[in-house]
């Protein structure tokens, strides 16, 4: 933990600013399928999960990883941003094109008549989507995450109001297509507001080329990211149902907010952090290592706590008919956590131009993950729940052992980053499963009301022992972050009167 210090203020705030801001926009969504868990049926959800699979392989290439190349680029913004900005419109039109065309005939082939209309009109917010890249690039290369802030919870609170509206008014699976479609509207608008400045419409060549090098490994790296994050829902939607999809995808959002979604925003921040650094081999590392240990102890807590309290918050948040999706959860949180790992080696390959190191893991880990999940899945959901765990551990190990070898540097003191916070997140999960075991036989909203604050109060004692810098850089956080505040709130009063 030495390193810690290495975290730049900027960086850190920077990072909180994106959690804030994801928070807010996929609670949206969990209050969203909260209350659409008593007016749709389970199978309309895997439906619209099917239609977001299939929607989903054109997101992650709409951009030809440009998104990331302007990000990344030394060139001057003016330079680089009309180029930007014209290839990501026109892939995203193409792609949508593709996508609405082939429509009829990936229901035929998926068997489901239904799928065609809900992927034809999820094909329009593609192209909405692409417009703003771009816009939204531009707060990242100037790590500005709290300018994403009204977009985003503007554009999720819209899809919240618009999915539940359209619900009671009996529309079943198309509110959850036309809120996606009114969602990105408002989000895509807003970015144009946020970072779209000056943003003019251009080509260069020598650009294009130079933002293409770099732009298709990193777009790669999506497509086979898109097999790796889909394998599971593709494989328990065709060989289980609608139904158990349906079960399955309520069961992931949980986590999938908690955990992942930390992970996806401090990479955004990380990434352009370690871009910045790429040319300072031991200060990237220890950037590096120093952001993992805040990861793994906020992510660690979260993903274990949601495992041993998976029966009551699934019975609390969807109701007793969705009972079945306990245990996914519980294991579904596990795997979130061994994923928290290793996920941010993939933004040091890509800060420091090598982008090929992490295609070459992702394509490797798909291989091996598609028979045992498809074979899984012909055993119940919870059997890919469970194969998901077993094959993060693997891949997790690699990807750690791989960032050793490519930056030269040891494996002990990135282990300690991982293992200290883990341990005290491991600690707490065992108390508050002993104690739930003496909440069974109460309601589920009240077990939670009693589990949860144990949690909270024996983390922070178990982490003070375990990772007793960590501890104290947290306080000392904690204590600044609240003098600021008050003195934010004084110069507000003083400015009143």
């Amino acid at each position: 933990m030495a390193g810690s210090s290495i975290v730049t203020p900027d960086t850190g705030r920077q990072s909180a600013w994106n959690y804030v801001v994801f928070t807010l926009s996929k609670s949206s969504t969990l209050i969203m399928m909260m209350v659409l868990a008593r007016l749709l049926e389970p199978a309309e959800f895997g439906l619209f999960a099917f239609a977001l699979l299939v929607v989903n392989l054109f997101d992650y290439v709409k951009d030809l990883g440009f998104g990331a190349s302007v990000v990344q680029s030394r060139r001057p913004w003016a330079e680089i941003a009309p180029t930007g900005l014209v290839v990501t419109i026109v892939v995203g039109v193409l792609a949508a094109g593709v996508l609405a065309a082939g429509a009829p005939a990936l229901a035929e082939v998926a068997d489901r008549p239904d799928l065609a209309g809900p992927v034809r009109a999820l094909a329009v917010a593609l192209v909405i989507s692409a417009l703003g890249v771009i816009p939204q690039s531009a707060l990242r290369r100037r790590l500005d995450f709290r300018g994403r802030l009204i977009p985003e919870a503007a554009g999720a609170a819209v899809k919240t109001v618009t999915a539940i509206a359209l619900a009671v008014a009996g529309q079943g699976v198309w509110s959850l297509v036309y809120a996606q479609i009114l969602g990105v509207i408002v989000t895509t608008a807003l970015y144009w507001r946020a970072g779209g400045s000056g943003l003019r419409p251009g080509f260069d060549r020598a650009v294009f080329g130079e933002l293409l090098r770099f732009g298709l490994p990193v777009s790669a790296v999506t497509i086979v990211a898109y097999g790796i994050y889909n394998v599971d829902y593709l494989s328990i939607g065709s060989r289980l149902g609608d139904e158990t999809l349906g079960l399955y995808t309520l069961a992931y959002r949980v986590p999938e907010l908690l955990v992942l979604n930390l992970c996806i925003v401090v990479s955004d921040v990380l990434f352009s952090a370690l871009s910045r650094l790429q040319d300072e081999s031991d200060a990237l590392v220890r950037h590096y290592r120093a952001a993992v240990a805040w990861v793994m102890a906020l992510a660690a807590p979260l993903g274990l706590g949601l495992m041993v309290v998976a029966d009551p918050l699934i019975r609390t948040l969807y109701g007793e008919r969705y009972a079945e999706a306990a245990p996914m959860l519980a294991l579904i949180s596990l795997f979130a956590v061994v994923y928290a790992t290793s996920f941010h080696t993939g933004d040091v390959f890509k800060a420091i131009g090598r982008p090929g190191i992490l295609t070459a893991l992702n394509v490797g880990k798909l291989v091996v993950m598609v028979g045992p999940v498809w074979w899984a899945a012909g055993h119940g959901a919870v059997a890919v729940a469970a194969m998901l765990v077993g094959i993060e551990l693997f891949s997790s190990g690699l990807r750690l052992w791989v960032l050793t070898r490519v930056t030269s540097s040891p494996m002990r003191p990135l282990l300690g980053s991982i293992l200290r916070p883990l341990a005290a997140a491991a600690a707490m999960a065992s108390v508050v499963w002993l104690v739930s075991l003496l909440t069974v036989d109460i309601h589920p909203a009240v077990g939670l009301v009693i589990l949860v604050p144990v949690g909270m109060l024996v983390y922070p004692l178990a982490l003070r022992i375990t990772a007793p810098v960590l501890f104290s850089a947290g306080v000392d956080l904690a204590r600044r972050t609240r003098v600021t505040t008050r003195g934010r709130a004084r110069t507000d009063l003083t400015r009143s009167n």
